[in-house]
C-alpha cells in the first residue's frame, strides 16, 4: 500500500460520474479496477489517495495519469464558480476530473451505453472482460472482440448493440491505426470519423471523443443534460439535442465538456 497527496481531487466524484464503468465499490469503501492492466484498489482519505495493488511496483505514474491528477483545474472551477447556474456542482463536486482512459475502452463501452443504465454497463463491462480479455482483467481489445461473435455478445448482454461494437471492433482490428488518426484530428474532423462508425449517433460520438480523446471542447446532450440544460438556461422551452450541444460549445469553449460532467453528475444528484 502507498498513498499520494491528492489535494485538489474527488474520487467518488470522478468514479461514480458515468465516464468509466470498470470500476465496482466494494463494501469496504474501496474502488476496484484495472489502470494501465494493474489491478488496484483505491480509497481517499481527505487529501490523500490510497492504492493497494498486487504487484510490488509503485503504480503511481500510472494512477496519477489515468486520473490527470497534474492537470490545473482552476479555469475550470472560474467557470463554474462565476455562473449561478453552476455554482452549487461546484462547491458538491469539487475535485472531480476527466479520466484518461483508453480510447477503445471508452468508444466500446459508449456504445453499449447507448438505452442502457450504468448498472447493466458495469455488468456488461465484466462479462466482456472475463470472457474475452486476454488477461481477464483489462478490457478485451478490438481483436479479441472481431474473434468472438454477435451471438456471444448478445449472450454477454449486448442486445441489440452487439453488432455495432462487433462491427466497430472488426474495423479497428483491421485498421488500428485509425484510433490514433482521431486522436490527432481537431474536434470536427475526429466527429466527422467516429460518425462513420456502425451505430454510433452525435451522443456516443461526443461522449468517446470526452472520454476517450480528451476533445474537452466535445459536449455530449443525453437526456439528464437537455432537461438541465433546457431548465437552466432556455426557460424550460422545448429545444433540440443539436442546439444544446452548440450552445454548451459556444458558451464554455474548450472547457464545455468539464462542464458537461459537472452539470451531469450534479443533475443525477439532485443538486441542480
Amino acid at each position: 500500500m502507498f498513498e499520494i497527496e491528492t489535494p485538489d481531487f474527488n474520487l467518488e466524484a470522478t468514479l461514480e460520474s458515468g465516464q468509466v464503468f470498470g470500476f465496482q465499490k466494494s463494501v469496504d469503501g474501496f474502488y476496484e479496477g484495472t489502470i494501465e492492466g494493474r489491478e488496484v484498489r483505491l480509497r481517499q482519505n481527505l487529501n490523500f489517495l490510497e492504492i493497494h495493488n498486487r504487484s510490488q511496483k509503485s503504480a503511481e505514474p500510472q494512477v496519477r495519469r489515468f486520473f490527470d491528477l497534474d492537470r490545473d483545474l482552476s479555469d475550470v472551477y472560474k467557470i463554474l464558480k462565476s455562473d449561478d447556474q453552476l455554482i452549487k456542482s461546484y462547491e458538491r463536486f469539487k475535485g472531480l476530473r476527466l479520466i484518461q482512459q483508453n480510447s477503445w475502452e471508452a468508444l466500446a463501452c459508449f456504445i453499449i451505453s447507448s438505452n442502457n443504465n450504468v448498472k447493466r454497463i458495469q455488468g456488461i463491462w465484466k462479462n466482456l472482460t472475463s470472457r474475452l480479455s486476454a488477461s481477464g482483467r483489462s478490457f478485451p481489445q478490438p481483436i479479441d472482440i472481431a474473434r468472438s461473435h454477435e451471438g456471444m455478445l448478445r449472450e454477454l448482454g449486448l442486445g441489440y448493440r452487439a453488432p455495432f461494437l462487433f462491427r466497430s471492433a472488426q474495423f479497428l482490428a483491421r485498421n488500428p491505426v485509425s484510433l490514433d488518426l482521431i486522436r490527432q484530428s481537431e474536434y470536427e474532423e475526429a466527429r466527422h470519423r467516429l460518425l462513420q462508425f456502425p451505430g454510433i449517433g452525435p451522443k456516443v460520438a461526443d461522449c468517446a471523443l470526452l472520454y476517450g480523446f480528451q476533445k474537452y471542447e466535445a459536449f455530449p446532450v443525453d437526456v439528464w443534460i437537455l432537461r438541465v440544460m433546457r431548465k437552466l438556461y432556455f426557460n424550460n422551452r422545448k429545444v433540440s439535442e443539436e442546439k444544446v450541444r452548440k450552445f454548451g460549445q459556444k458558451r464554455w469553449s474548450g472547457l464545455a465538456g468539464y462542464v458537461q460532467q459537472y452539470l451531469f453528475h450534479a443533475v443525477r444528484n439532485n443538486v441542480l
